[in-house]
């Protein structure tokens, strides 16, 4: 995610990089080849006593079913998720009425090592940085009632499990829910909701919530910053939906069927994701290219043609960028798509980034930054995740750092300089000559808004650069190569890339990692 106050400092670092623009040579993006575009839990009871009739079985089928998102040569990475949790989920959706109707089955599976006597749900339309009304109307455990308690303001769902579910079992959930959307983007920002013939539907489903060595991680997340941490899953997705709209979604659409009464049902599935999101419109253009065996997608509105065709352009160079200095994305596709946001440049989801409306009108500047670090995000978040709200610069500053890279392949190494000395170096002296310097290393809600975004994105990548100078290029990018390898569809902490950074480089990196992301200047 790119924020405002980041945005801000983006804003003066493109100003000063504006005269070496046109004074560099840089090396072109490849021009794609475009095809025809196509057309708050309101309070609830300890118990939920649902009728006893339990619902059918639900066949979840054979891992087969999940391939058509992935690129064939990654279809193997999927014998790994036989016992992954996997999400099943029908969403019934009315703009009219600024509403969704959801029914959903969760085959949910103890990775950990410890038995577990319950089980916890989020909610997070229903947290101050969405402004939704989510409501739970039946759940079942095993095709039984469930004994349920709402926590943090009706944002969570402990779920008590009629026996312990021992490592490496499986329990069956079954969910019906609703969900009002917000209709302005009134806090947060405003990922979910409708606003200008745009239905965004970020988190609008219940999740299930990473467990580890700290419990269930079920914090309440500041409005500002990522407020999800998840593991990495597989989803079936059903939508139906006013049959003109068009649809962008993480994974990739296996059918369409047109209802006859004005709705039509699209289905999606996904790889090994830890999140899923859909954005619709009826005014939706698409435009597409490949990256490889990529599909690359960019929805834009009607009015924002050529800015629809730039954010397509910096989204595939950047793909390809990544996919030589980190690793393979293995997703059958990529979207990228415009929205209306409230102080976010854009926002991350796996296979799919939301850039904000009125940076389309842009050339370069801050619109190509937002679109290259969303991008890069599909590696530092998507494929390689992390706990975002307690270490949120691990994602961040390296997303944030990723940028340097994209620049210095597109543009060349003087340009990638500059940016570097204008927009990190700069900013953070100024940081420091303000008496504003403050610890990295920190949960999101340490810090107070206005530090969060020059502290994590101005101040963070500057560990990466400064380990880039003390180890050299090659055993840098062998670093990240050997970390996204490590860590792909699991979960990295710190004290993992710092073990990464040691083994490859043989070098101890303690030393920095201490000045740069556990100190700050008095």
């Amino acid at each position: 995610m790119v924020t405002s106050k980041n945005r801000q400092l983006i804003i003066v670092a493109a100003l000063a990089l504006a005269l070496a623009c046109t004074l560099a040579t840089p090396s072109p993006a490849p021009t794609p080849v475009l095809p025809t575009p196509t057309p708050r839990l309101t309070s609830l009871p300890p118990t939920i006593t649902p009728s006893p009739t339990a619902w059918p079985t639900f066949d979840w089928g054979s891992l087969s079913a999940y391939e058509t998102a992935m690129l064939p040569s990654f279809r193997g990475d999927l014998m790994a998720f036989a016992q992954v949790t996997r999400y099943a989920i029908d969403l019934t959706v009315n703009p009219e009425d600024a509403l969704v109707v959801g029914h959903q089955r969760v085959l949910y599976t103890n990775t950990e090592g410890v038995p577990l006597n319950d089980v916890y749900f989020r909610f997070f339309p229903n947290t101050p940085g969405y402004g939704g009304t989510a409501t739970v109307n039946r759940l079942l455990v095993n095709s039984q009632p469930a004994h349920m308690t709402t926590e943090l303001d009706n944002s969570a769902l402990r779920v008590a499990l009629p026996a312990p579910l021992l490592p490496g079992e499986q329990v069956d959930f079954a969910l019906d829910f609703q969900v009002q959307l917000p209709t302005k983007a009134e806090e947060g920002y405003g990922q979910l909701g409708i606003r200008d013939g745009v239905v965004a539907l970020a988190n609008v489903y219940p999740v299930i919530p990473v467990y580890d060595d700290e419990g269930w991680n079920v914090e309440l997340a500041p409005p500002y910053g990522d407020a999800t941490y998840t593991d990495t899953a597989l989803y079936q997705v059903h939508c139906t939906a006013p049959v003109g709209m068009v649809v962008a979604a993480s994974g990739s659409q296996v059918d369409w069927v047109d209802n006859g009464d004005g709705t039509a049902t699209w289905t999606f599935v996904s790889g090994p994701m830890r999140d899923f999101n859909l954005i619709m419109s009826n005014d939706f253009q698409v435009i597409s290219t490949t990256v490889g065996e990529v599909t690359v997608n960019s929805y834009f509105l009607p009015t924002d043609a050529a800015g629809g065709q730039r954010a397509l352009d910096y989204a595939s160079a950047a793909l390809r960028v990544y996919n030589d200095r980190f690793g393979p994305y293995p997703f059958a596709e990529f979207d990228v798509v415009e929205v209306p946001l409230n102080g976010a440049g854009g926002i991350e989801y796996p296979g799919l980034v939301v850039i904000d409306r009125a940076l389309y009108s842009q050339e370069r500047g801050y619109f190509e930054h937002a679109t290259v670090h969303e991008t890069a995000h599909q590696w530092w978040y998507s494929l390689v995740g992390n706990d975002q709200l307690d270490e949120p610069w691990l994602d961040e500053a390296l997303t944030n750092y990723s940028v340097v890279v994209y620049f210095e392949k597109v543009y060349g190494q003087k340009f990638a300089e500059m940016f570097v000395e204008d927009y990190f170096v700069h900013n953070y002296d100024e940081i420091v000559k303000a008496g504003r310097d403050e610890i990295v290393g920190r949960p999101v809600a340490e810090f107070s808004e206005e530090q969060y975004g020059p502290i994590v994105y101005v101040k963070g990548p500057l560990f990466f650069h400064y380990l880039r100078q003390q180890v050299g290029d090659e055993t840098f990018f062998a670093i990240l190569r050997t970390y996204f390898q490590r860590y792909r569809y699991d979960i990295a902490t710190p004290q993992g890339f710092l073990a990464v950074a040691n083994e490859v480089s043989g070098q101890d990196i303690t030393p920095l990692y201490e000045k740069w992301i556990l100190s700050a200047e008095p």
